[in-house]
């Protein structure tokens, strides 16, 4: 069997007839589509849980669409022009309406970045800014939850409208990504990020990863309530990266029901993990660098036995993670290494958690890595056996394992929430 791979610096690899291969993806709609446009065109005119937010604004309110970076594939430019018509219809002036891209702690995306997200027309007239994570100045304490301060962009303070635009698949923090996300922690601190991942590495994946309403989840609904976010605008891709589905509306509701959908497309059921002894993941879409390929390690976590070997291939162009170094400096840990270390003062929470999500599979599996975009010497620092190609990753599992072990492939890893049946 031949296997290919979406990428075009890694070459495809060949698996003997003598394993037994399963594969196992994203859901893709078949056939004809409605499109991306009037998808969403259709939901802002039927929103969930709220009136139509063209009902929301006037003349005079002052707007603020939160949008997320270049790490994540939703395709910001095919919702924003059928969002603006729908808060032209209601009064709205262009002049009130400004972009802010919710970063996280990720690293600020480029003028041009920003124009191949949002659209190169809307960069052009609208001012669009990065959230700054490290500037006070550009921060504002929305008040206590939990005795913890919840402090966030600022912006939201000063719009009277804020709408959260994004897409919803698995996340092994948040169950899924979209809805008040956006917010909490897209436009966070440093220690707010670094204290919702940590918090949640705390949990077993296979109890966040792909579930809605979970503790996670709840935190960052009422984080969102606090900032002001006013309604959502969250898209499902399929399997092959196609808009199918369109939730807009109450940012509680929609986002409710964009994940019942999502399921449909990426809960994918995998029989009997147990039995396998090699298993191939990608990192698709979340290709950036490995701070983000991590979901794919997440994802086999889910349905991976002790001792199996796992070959993840991942093009990384950006490396590990140039905002977060410390990753590279202790390597992929489990969670009572990991938690020592942030005790003694040795790193940070956000990049514990980071290393807490690839270390606690490693440190039970023998991993492989193929990936042009990381040294060697990385890969060894992460807790990797490094490799040139897969079809050499491969045929070592194959030594270790077995000529006969069976293999599972599992593409679209950085987003695939794989449960064992």
């Amino acid at each position: 069997m031949r296997y290919p791979f979406p990428y075009n610096t890694i070459e495809p690899v060949d698996i003997p007839a003598t394993h037994q291969v399963d594969v196992y993806t994203v859901r893709a709609i078949e056939g004809a589509r409605e499109a991306p446009e009037a998808i969403v065109e259709a939901s802002l005119a039927a929103p969930l849980g709220m009136a139509r937010i063209s009902r929301l604004v006037s003349r005079d309110s002052r707007i603020l669409i939160v949008v997320d970076d270049m790490s994540r594939p939703t395709p910001v430019r095919q919702i924003v022009p059928p969002l603006l018509r729908e808060l032209a219809l209601g009064g709205a002036r262009d002049a009130n309406i400004q972009f802010l891209v919710a970063l996280g702690t990720h690293r600020q995306m480029t003028r041009d970045e920003i124009a191949g997200k949002i659209g190169a027309d809307v960069a052009a007239c609208f001012p669009v800014f990065n959230h700054e994570w490290e500037d006070p100045a550009a921060l504002h304490d929305y008040g206590q939850l939990d005795g913890t301060r919840v402090v966030l962009n600022k912006a939201m303070y000063e719009s009277d409208v804020v709408i959260g635009v994004g897409s919803i698949a698995p996340h092994p923090a948040a169950g899924f990504s979209g809805g008040g996300k956006i917010i909490a922690p897209g436009v966070a601190t440093e220690e707010a990020v670094g204290e919702f991942h940590w918090r949640s590495v705390h949990y077993a994946q296979k109890e966040v990863l792909g579930i809605r309403d979970n503790p996670m989840r709840e935190r960052i609904d009422r984080m969102a309530r606090m900032a002001g976010l006013s309604a959502v605008v969250n898209v499902v891709l399929d399997g092959e990266g196609r808009m199918v589905h369109c939730f807009s509306g109450d940012p509680g509701e929609a986002h409710r029901a964009g994940c019942v959908c999502a399921g449909k497309f990426y809960r994918i059921r995998v029989a009997k993990p147990e039995t396998a002894g090699i298993f191939i993941i990608d990192t698709h879409p979340l290709d950036q660098d490995l701070w983000q390929g991590v979901k794919a390690l997440c994802a086999l976590e889910c349905i991976v036995p002790d001792d199996a070997a796992i070959i993840v291939v991942t093009p990384a162009p950006e490396g590990v993670s140039h905002q977060h170094p410390g990753v590279l400096a202790f390597g992929y840990r489990g969670l009572a290494a990991t938690t020592r270390l942030v005790l003694d003062g040795h790193v940070d929470k956000i990049t514990a958690h980071n290393m807490v999500q690839g270390g606690r599979l490693i440190e039970r599996t023998q991993a492989f890595m193929v990936s042009p975009g990381i040294s060697h010497d990385d890969m060894h620092r992460l807790g990797f056996t490094p490799c040139v190609t897969v079809q050499e990753a491969l045929n070592e599992a194959a030594r270790r394992k077995g000529k006969s072990a069976r293999v599972i492939m599992l593409r679209m890893g950085g987003e695939i929430c794989p449960v064992a049946v």
